[in-house]
């Protein structure tokens, strides 16, 4: 299985990125993209994606399939955060 890295998602930063939703796919778009620190003996870079939309896209904490990325389309788990002025935030975390 292929582990996702920072470099993969660093192009699609600013970007609108399509999530596969039912019964039609909506934009969120990547708005920023944070390294963490990395663990002795990791795989991979921890990092995070966090995503905005318009206050009328709502999506559950939940795996979606985000058309982002080399090598995509990816199933990404999200989080929803606190929405901020009239946006919706969600997170995605690497570890």
């Amino acid at each position: 299985m292929y582990l996702m890295k920072p470099e993969d998602f660093e192009p699609w930063i600013g970007r609108a990125v399509r999530v596969a939703t039912v019964p039609e796919p909506v934009e969120l778009t990547l708005v920023r993209l944070q390294r963490k620190p990395v663990f002795v003996g990791a795989e991979r870079e921890p990092f995070s994606l966090f995503f905005e939309s318009t206050e009328d896209v709502y999506l559950l904490d939940a795996a979606y399939e985000f058309d982002c990325g080399r090598g995509g389309p990816y199933t990404i788990l999200i989080s929803q955060l606190q929405p901020t002025n009239g946006r919706r935030r969600y997170q995605a975390v690497f570890n």
